[in-house]
Protein backbone atom coordinates (compact mmCIF):
# COMPACT_ATOMS: atom_id res chain seq x y z
CA UNK A 1 0.00 0.00 0.00
CA UNK A 2 3.14 2.44 0.88
CA UNK A 3 4.34 1.67 -2.77
CA UNK A 4 1.10 2.66 -4.00
CA UNK A 5 0.80 5.79 -2.35
CA UNK A 6 4.19 6.80 -3.77
CA UNK A 7 3.37 5.93 -7.01
CA UNK A 8 0.21 7.61 -6.95
CA UNK A 9 1.45 11.17 -5.35
CA UNK A 10 4.81 11.35 -7.24
CA UNK A 11 2.83 10.92 -10.76
CA UNK A 12 0.18 13.64 -9.60
CA UNK A 13 3.50 15.89 -7.92
CA UNK A 14 4.86 15.85 -11.39
CA UNK A 15 1.56 16.51 -13.08
CA UNK A 16 0.97 19.60 -10.97
CA UNK A 17 4.87 21.16 -10.96
CA UNK A 18 4.29 21.22 -14.98
CA UNK A 19 1.20 22.94 -15.14
CA UNK A 20 1.67 25.89 -12.25
CA UNK A 21 3.98 28.28 -14.04
CA UNK A 22 2.13 31.03 -15.81
CA UNK A 23 3.94 30.00 -19.00
CA UNK A 24 1.52 30.05 -22.18
CA UNK A 25 1.72 26.55 -23.58
CA UNK A 26 -0.07 26.14 -19.80
CA UNK A 27 -3.10 28.07 -21.20
CA UNK A 28 -4.15 29.71 -17.71
CA UNK A 29 -7.08 32.43 -17.58
CA UNK A 30 -7.03 35.37 -15.27
CA UNK A 31 -10.33 35.62 -13.48
CA UNK A 32 -9.37 37.92 -10.92
CA UNK A 33 -6.65 39.90 -9.10
CA UNK A 34 -7.93 41.49 -5.86
CA UNK A 35 -6.54 42.18 -2.63
CA UNK A 36 -3.14 40.60 -3.62
CA UNK A 37 -4.58 37.49 -4.47
CA UNK A 38 -4.38 36.52 -8.22
CA UNK A 39 -6.92 33.65 -9.30
CA UNK A 40 -6.20 31.77 -13.12
CA UNK A 41 -8.44 29.18 -13.80
CA UNK A 42 -7.84 26.61 -17.08
CA UNK A 43 -10.07 23.26 -17.85
CA UNK A 44 -8.65 20.10 -17.15
CA UNK A 45 -9.52 17.70 -20.50
CA UNK A 46 -9.43 14.89 -18.59
CA UNK A 47 -13.14 15.91 -16.72
CA UNK A 48 -13.86 18.82 -18.21
CA UNK A 49 -13.70 20.63 -15.08
CA UNK A 50 -11.73 24.16 -14.14
CA UNK A 51 -8.62 23.64 -11.98
CA UNK A 52 -8.33 26.76 -9.92
CA UNK A 53 -5.07 28.24 -9.02
CA UNK A 54 -4.54 31.11 -6.81
CA UNK A 55 -1.45 33.26 -5.51
CA UNK A 56 -0.60 35.48 -3.08
CA UNK A 57 2.42 36.43 -0.73
CA UNK A 58 1.97 36.82 2.84
CA UNK A 59 4.69 36.97 6.48
CA UNK A 60 4.37 33.08 7.11
CA UNK A 61 6.82 30.30 8.02
CA UNK A 62 6.98 28.15 5.00
CA UNK A 63 7.11 24.63 7.05
CA UNK A 64 4.65 25.49 9.93
CA UNK A 65 2.28 26.83 7.52
CA UNK A 66 2.22 24.19 5.08
CA UNK A 67 2.07 21.36 8.36
CA UNK A 68 -0.92 23.46 9.28
CA UNK A 69 -2.99 24.17 5.80
CA UNK A 70 -2.27 19.75 5.42
CA UNK A 71 -4.17 19.03 8.48
CA UNK A 72 -7.61 18.28 7.96
CA UNK A 73 -8.45 17.98 11.73
CA UNK A 74 -7.73 21.85 11.64
CA UNK A 75 -9.57 22.98 8.86
CA UNK A 76 -13.15 23.61 10.78
CA UNK A 77 -11.15 27.17 12.00
CA UNK A 78 -11.23 28.48 9.28
CA UNK A 79 -13.47 26.73 6.76
CA UNK A 80 -17.17 26.84 7.82
CA UNK A 81 -18.44 24.67 5.50
CA UNK A 82 -16.38 21.69 7.14
CA UNK A 83 -18.95 19.54 9.14
CA UNK A 84 -16.36 17.02 10.51
CA UNK A 85 -12.49 16.49 9.77
CA UNK A 86 -10.07 13.78 10.81
CA UNK A 87 -6.94 11.56 10.53
CA UNK A 88 -7.55 8.17 9.68
CA UNK A 89 -3.99 6.91 9.19
CA UNK A 90 -0.49 8.17 9.65
CA UNK A 91 1.37 6.11 7.26
CA UNK A 92 4.46 7.88 7.71
CA UNK A 93 6.09 11.35 9.19
CA UNK A 94 4.93 13.60 6.30
CA UNK A 95 2.00 11.01 4.73
CA UNK A 96 -1.58 11.29 6.31
CA UNK A 97 -4.99 9.34 5.32
CA UNK A 98 -7.52 12.04 6.40
CA UNK A 99 -11.86 12.62 5.60
CA UNK A 100 -13.62 15.23 5.05
CA UNK A 101 -17.43 15.27 5.46
CA UNK A 102 -18.71 19.23 3.88
CA UNK A 103 -22.01 20.46 5.27
CA UNK A 104 -24.70 20.32 2.17
CA UNK A 105 -24.80 23.76 0.57
CA UNK A 106 -28.35 23.52 0.37
CA UNK A 107 -31.61 21.11 1.37
CA UNK A 108 -31.69 19.60 -1.90
CA UNK A 109 -28.33 18.79 -2.01
CA UNK A 110 -26.55 16.11 -0.94
CA UNK A 111 -23.44 16.34 1.37
CA UNK A 112 -20.41 15.72 -0.01
CA UNK A 113 -17.63 13.43 1.78
CA UNK A 114 -13.91 12.74 0.61
CA UNK A 115 -10.97 10.59 1.18
CA UNK A 116 -7.56 11.54 0.36
CA UNK A 117 -4.14 11.00 0.93
CA UNK A 118 -2.16 13.75 1.88
CA UNK A 119 1.79 14.52 2.00
CA UNK A 120 4.31 16.94 2.77
CA UNK A 121 7.36 17.17 0.59
CA UNK A 122 10.44 19.38 0.42
CA UNK A 123 11.79 20.69 -2.31
CA UNK A 124 14.65 22.90 -1.36
CA UNK A 125 15.49 25.55 1.56
CA UNK A 126 12.38 27.10 2.81
CA UNK A 127 10.35 25.41 0.11
CA UNK A 128 7.85 23.38 0.64
CA UNK A 129 5.15 21.29 -1.24
CA UNK A 130 2.03 19.72 -0.15
CA UNK A 131 -0.09 17.38 -2.33
CA UNK A 132 -3.93 15.73 -1.46
CA UNK A 133 -5.85 13.19 -3.56
CA UNK A 134 -8.45 11.22 -3.07
CA UNK A 135 -8.55 7.53 -2.75
CA UNK A 136 -10.58 4.25 -1.51
CA UNK A 137 -9.50 3.36 2.02
CA UNK A 138 -11.13 0.59 4.37
CA UNK A 139 -11.76 2.85 7.94
CA UNK A 140 -13.50 5.54 5.56
CA UNK A 141 -16.55 3.10 3.75
CA UNK A 142 -18.57 5.30 1.76
CA UNK A 143 -21.88 5.80 3.65
CA UNK A 144 -25.34 5.98 2.51
CA UNK A 145 -27.13 9.77 1.97
CA UNK A 146 -23.52 11.21 1.49
CA UNK A 147 -21.88 11.52 -1.83
CA UNK A 148 -18.35 10.85 -2.65
CA UNK A 149 -16.29 13.45 -4.04
CA UNK A 150 -13.12 13.10 -5.59
CA UNK A 151 -9.84 15.44 -4.63
CA UNK A 152 -8.93 15.02 -8.54
CA UNK A 153 -5.22 16.72 -6.62
CA UNK A 154 -4.65 19.63 -4.09
CA UNK A 155 -1.84 20.93 -4.06
CA UNK A 156 0.24 23.96 -2.18
CA UNK A 157 3.63 25.47 -3.15
CA UNK A 158 4.89 27.91 -0.63
CA UNK A 159 8.66 29.14 -0.76
CA UNK A 160 10.32 31.94 1.07
CA UNK A 161 11.41 35.34 -1.03
CA UNK A 162 14.73 36.48 -0.45
CA UNK A 163 12.48 39.64 0.81
CA UNK A 164 11.67 38.02 3.40
CA UNK A 165 7.71 37.56 2.43
CA UNK A 166 6.59 33.84 1.86
CA UNK A 167 4.71 33.22 -2.14
CA UNK A 168 2.33 31.15 -1.78
CA UNK A 169 0.70 28.82 -4.32
CA UNK A 170 -2.88 27.05 -4.19
CA UNK A 171 -4.04 24.82 -7.03
CA UNK A 172 -6.80 22.49 -7.20
CA UNK A 173 -9.36 20.28 -9.11
CA UNK A 174 -12.11 19.30 -7.30
CA UNK A 175 -15.17 16.95 -8.43
CA UNK A 176 -18.28 17.02 -6.14
CA UNK A 177 -19.92 14.02 -8.32
CA UNK A 178 -23.74 13.67 -8.23
CA UNK A 179 -25.72 15.39 -10.49
CA UNK A 180 -24.44 19.15 -10.04
CA UNK A 181 -24.06 20.43 -13.48
CA UNK A 182 -20.43 21.01 -14.50
CA UNK A 183 -20.85 24.71 -15.45
CA UNK A 184 -21.87 25.19 -11.50
CA UNK A 185 -18.85 22.99 -10.56
CA UNK A 186 -16.78 25.37 -12.50
CA UNK A 187 -18.77 28.84 -11.34
CA UNK A 188 -17.60 27.00 -8.18
CA UNK A 189 -13.47 26.90 -8.79
CA UNK A 190 -13.31 30.52 -8.75
CA UNK A 191 -14.48 30.66 -4.66
CA UNK A 192 -12.13 28.29 -4.37
CA UNK A 193 -9.68 30.72 -3.54
CA UNK A 194 -11.82 32.55 -0.55
CA UNK A 195 -11.21 29.37 0.91
CA UNK A 196 -7.14 29.93 -0.18
CA UNK A 197 -7.71 33.58 1.25
CA UNK A 198 -9.21 32.53 5.28
CA UNK A 199 -6.66 29.90 5.38
CA UNK A 200 -3.72 32.18 5.22
CA UNK A 201 -5.77 35.30 7.35
CA UNK A 202 -6.06 32.71 10.23
CA UNK A 203 -2.70 31.15 10.90
CA UNK A 204 -1.02 35.04 10.31
CA UNK A 205 -4.06 36.40 13.41
CA UNK A 206 -3.64 32.75 14.90
CA UNK A 207 0.65 32.08 14.64
CA UNK A 208 3.19 31.49 17.06
CA UNK A 209 4.52 35.32 18.25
Amino acid sequence: MQNNYDQLLEETKTKILAMVDLKPENQWTLEANKDGYVIQTKNNPENGLKISRTETNADVNPEEFVNFVIDMTRKHEYDSHLQEGKLIEKVDQNTFIFYAKGKPPTFFVDPRDFCMVSRVYKLGENHFMTISKSIEHPKAPVVNGIQRGEVVFQAWIVKKLPNGQTNLISIANMNPKGDIPKALINQGAQHQAEGVKKSIEHWIKNKKK
